[in-house]
């Protein structure tokens, strides 16, 4: 499967990024995006510009550990936030923190998208700076910086998404880094630092053993992906592809997988094809993200 390089990953970010902008400066900063259940278009704007400074800091930082995003936040009072609460809330109360700062208020008053833009130049400026191999604090797999840039073209990627199916606009992804995005996601799984970072419900995705297919149609055969992942009573986790015939088979443009796989998509939207136990696919998705 194609890799993209950490120079091609960083161009995505700051494309995507200027999309998500552009994007968000035609939408109602007090509308809802409905893919983001609970969020507003303003609200989209604050956890992008706290997940782009996090992931600043984290580069910048000496030592590769871990530090809160809102440490890098002096703008958010101390004690706004409990690190302690189930990441998927933390975040949520983080964006909403921002929005309650003065800074923020300000870009929700004057329907700002420079905090998005800003933080995004910033982000891959250090990730330029570092290059691919840096030392890095990471939720799994080699401590590097190109974890970062791979996760900052995800979420830039998918919450681009999201503004566009605010906007009644079909969301185009690049197949190339969707196929890298959808490697990165599906690897992770039962891995064992990145539970805290999904839904708190992740810990009872356990099945007997059933096994789910995902194949991700890009630009070639080549340049294409599947990956199987198994329910075990242990946990999920990706297996080799001779491990089992599947229960069930989700096929799509990796662009479309990639959506699907964060509930973008449903499931019966069009160019996905699923032959099989669907409920498996259901209960996956329900317990992977909140």
């Amino acid at each position: 499967m194609y890799k993209p390089s950490h120079a091609r990953l960083c161009e995505e970010i700051a494309e995507q990024s200027g999309h998500l902008a552009k994007a968000l400066a035609r939408l109602d900063f007090a509308g809802r995006i409905d893919t983001c259940p609970g969020w507003t278009a303003a609200h989209l704007m604050g956890h992008m510009h706290t997940a782009f400074v996090w992931a600043t800091g984290i580069l910048t930082s000496p030592g590769a550990e871990f530090h809160p995003p809102h440490v890098f936040l002096p703008e958010i009072p101390e004690g706004a936030l409990d690190p302690a609460m189930p990441w998927s809330h933390y975040v949520d109360a983080l964006a909403r923190a921002y929005l309650n700062a003065p800074s923020g208020e300000r870009a929700v008053e004057e329907r700002l998208v420079s905090p998005v833009t800003d933080s995004a130049d910033a982000f891959v400026a250090a990730l330029q700076e570092s290059g691919p191999d840096a030392p890095a604090w990471t939720t799994y797999g080699e401590p590097r910086s190109r974890f970062w840039a791979t996760w900052g073209a995800l979420e830039a990627a998918v919450h681009r998404a999201d503004a566009d199916i605010a906007l009644g606009v079909e969301p185009r992804l690049d197949p190339d880094v969707a196929l890298n995005s959808l490697n990165f996601w599906f690897t992770s799984m039962g891995e064992p630092g990145v539970a805290a970072f999904l839904n708190p419900r992740v810990v009872d995705l356990r099945r007997s053993g059933e096994l789910i297919l995902f194949q991700g149609d890009g630009t070639s055969p080549s340049r294409s992906g599947q990956w199987l992942l198994r329910l075990s009573p242990s946990g999920p986790a990706i297996v080799a592809p001779d491990s089992g015939r599947p229960d069930v088979t989700v096929r799509a443009p990796a662009d479309q997988l990639l959506l699907l796989s964060k509930r973008r998509l449903p499931v019966t939207a069009p160019g996905i094809r699923v032959s099989g136990d669907v409920s498996l696919v259901h209960h996956w998705l329900d317990h992977v993200l909140a």
